[in-house]
């Protein structure tokens, strides 16, 4: 007997109801919501991955390479002011040498930056800021080689009639601007993660109950992927942060590392009184003329060990550049800064460096100056200034000797904002 239409649906209703096709399909339902969530989970980590190499590889290095060409730009700018300060010809050498090493950082990180994929404005805005900084180091080159040969006057006129200054500071300001963007990209690529991040969180959460055991698995697997690659991130950025605060010969901090100790001071509500030490060492240059700058790298190494020998664990040593080193004496008054001076003046004069059997004896002529929280806060340029006026007064008065600044010196507006 031949079935009816409706018959037939309710025996295929009854087949498919049954608990064996009812398991059958939940495994394939299951196996396709799987399949789904892998694949989107795979398209989700690439993503990830994708937006986490954009922070890591491009935007991070972009930004610290735009921070290398404005700190070498501010540091030729303290050198030439530097030079134009110094009346002796002579004595305006080492800056005129260090004034290239820094056009060749600068030139090192331009290019690692042209090198990098940047977007199309930011490209711009570099190639304009690059004709600016050519055009610039061109007439900085011919002011230092004035002053190398004694034509002040020449140099004085050039810097009025070609706004030199003015052109420096417009100079710092646009890699300021640059740094900030790269700055600013990195943040985007990290807030792009994150969204990415939380949109697979919501699709496995979608998924629903009966892929919870898969999904949790999954989203175990995100976020110890994730976490790890922000572990690896905070460890490149810390690394960065300490190598750019960090004199790479001698390990000390440098000039930009002693001026975060400074504001760490600040920050915190470090009480004085302080006493800051500037260091400049007296017959540095012939181990570098006449053993070559490896003996010179040797030498600078063990003073900065000697250096460290004199002071107290909360003291902080820096490198400065070249053979000028600072300390930040914590808690010390003038007076008792005065006995750290004289161990040091005592120490490196009693010290002779050998290097393959040939003695060079060196010496320190040190500059004090003390400071209070105050000072720290609101005219640390103008302390910095006494010190080294002290520093050269002590040279100038025999070397291989300490002289103390009562008070901080004042400083011109101008010299203060280039310090």
């Amino acid at each position: 007997m031949e079935r009816s239409p409706l018959g037939r649906l309710a025996t295929l209703l009854r087949a498919l109801l049954r608990p064996s096709v009812l398991v059958g399909l939940g495994f394939v339902l299951i196996l396709a919501l799987q399949g789904v969530l892998v694949q989107h989970g795979i398209t989700q980590l690439r993503a990830i991955g994708r937006a986490l190499d954009e922070v890591v590889l491009q935007a991070i290095p972009a930004e610290q390479h735009a921070q290398d060409m404005q700190r070498a730009a501010q540091n030729r700018i303290m050198l030439l002011l530097r030079m134009v300060a110094e009346p002796d010809p002579l004595e305006r050498e080492p800056d005129a040498r260090a004034f290239e090493a820094e056009g060749l950082a600068f030139g090192r990180a331009r290019d690692a930056l042209l090198g990098m994929e940047l977007p199309a404005e930011a490209r711009a805005q570099l190639q304009a800021l690059l004709e600016h900084a050519v055009a610039l180091s061109q007439v900085q080159r011919a002011l230092v080689q004035a002053l190398l040969e004694g034509r002040d006057d020449n140099v004085r006129t050039t810097l009025v009639q070609q706004r030199v200054f003015e052109r420096q500071r417009e100079l710092v300001q646009r890699l300021q601007r640059l740094t900030e963007q790269q700055r600013a990209r990195a943040a985007q690529a990290r807030r792009e993660a994150a969204r990415l991040q939380r949109d697979a969180e919501r699709v496995v959460l979608g998924l629903g109950v009966s892929l919870f055991i898969l999904g949790l698995g999954i989203g175990a697997v995100v976020t110890r992927l994730t976490s790890r690659a922000e572990r690896l991130m905070r460890t490149e950025m810390e690394r960065s942060r300490t190598a750019s605060i960090t004199d790479p010969l001698t390990g000390l901090l440098n000039r930009r590392g002693l001026e975060a100790e400074r504001q760490r001071w600040v920050e915190e509500g470090i009480a004085g009184p302080h006493t800051v030490l500037l260091i400049d060492l007296d017959r540095f240059k012939p181990i570098n003329d006449e053993a070559g700058h490896d003996a010179g790298d040797a030498a600078l190494k063990r003073v900065a060990q000697l250096l460290l020998e004199q002071v107290r664990p909360q003291d902080r040593v820096a490198r400065l550049g070249g053979d000028e080193f600072g300390i930040l004496l914590r808690g010390l008054a003038l007076p008792q800064a005065a006995q750290v001076a004289q161990r040091i003046v005592d120490t490196l004069s009693g010290f002779t460096f050998v290097w393959e059997g040939r003695p060079f004896p060196l010496g320190a002529s040190v500059g004090l100056a003390p400071f209070t929280l105050d000072d720290a806060r609101q005219r640390w340029p103008q302390v910095l200034k006494a010190a080294d006026q002290a520093c050269y007064e002590a040279k100038r008065g025999g070397r291989g000797r300490y002289a103390a600044a009562n008070e901080p010196a004042p400083v011109e507006p101008a010299a203060a904002g280039m310090r």
